[in-house]
């Protein structure tokens, strides 16, 4: 049964929450980020506002994919358009004023810098569309809610003739490479593992680029 693809509305909001903590309970940039359970209840508000941020704002999208039978967001997607060049301020979504001390920003703001210099260095000043998020609940995986959000911003993309960049956990790399995505960089940092404070484990992901030709 296909999935009903909306913006979501404030009664859907708290459903992205819910869709983005079961699909990246699996990631350890998240846990190093949001080590413990008062700093992922900040990031749930967080994130709630954040999507009605993105329903609101004019270069910001989100669209969710919902089941029928159940009502769940089975699949969200975010993402901004960057039209012009901006300042490092306006640019960064993770300032570190926004996250308070109980959240790692050591692990925050870094990655913020470091995956904003390799969008630029990949496109410059192109106007692009850039994927912040698309994650989706395991319960519903392999039933083609995401690849339905990714094809919506691929199309709204294509009108503009605008490239789309993401940053793929290496898990989705083959999955964003069907959809015609390609590899253009790589990025990685050392993390502490899950419970841990030294950051012993290397992480990495993949910068990819989607374009209409």
């Amino acid at each position: 049964m296909s999935f009903e693809i909306l913006v979501p509305s404030e009664r859907e909001a708290p459903g992205v929450t819910d869709t983005f903590f079961a699909a990246m309970d699996i990631n350890l940039l998240m846990h190093a980020q949001f080590p413990n359970p008062e700093s992922k209840e900040f990031f749930r508000g967080w994130l709630f506002r954040d999507t009605m941020d993105h329903v609101q704002s004019v270069d910001k999208g989100v669209l969710v994919a919902r089941d029928p039978e159940t009502g769940k967001v089975a699949s969200f997607a975010k993402w901004n358009v960057q039209r012009q060049p901006r300042s490092r301020e306006t640019e960064e979504e993770a300032d570190d004023d926004e996250f308070p001390d109980f959240c790692r920003r050591q692990y925050l703001g870094p990655y913020a810098d470091l995956t904003k210099s390799k969008r630029d260095k990949i496109l410059g000043d192109k106007t692009y569309y850039h994927v912040t998020y698309l994650c989706t609940d395991p319960k519903f995986n392999g039933r083609g809610a995401a690849s339905a959000l990714l094809r919506r911003v691929q199309a709204e993309a294509f009108k503009e003739n605008a490239p789309v960049i993401l940053e793929a956990t290496m898990n989705a790399v083959s999955f964003y490479q069907k959809l015609g995505f390609q590899i253009r960089e790589e990025l990685n940092m050392m993390l502490p593992a899950r419970g841990s404070d030294e950051p012993t484990e290397y992480y990495e992901e993949r910068v990819m680029v989607w374009t209409r030709d």
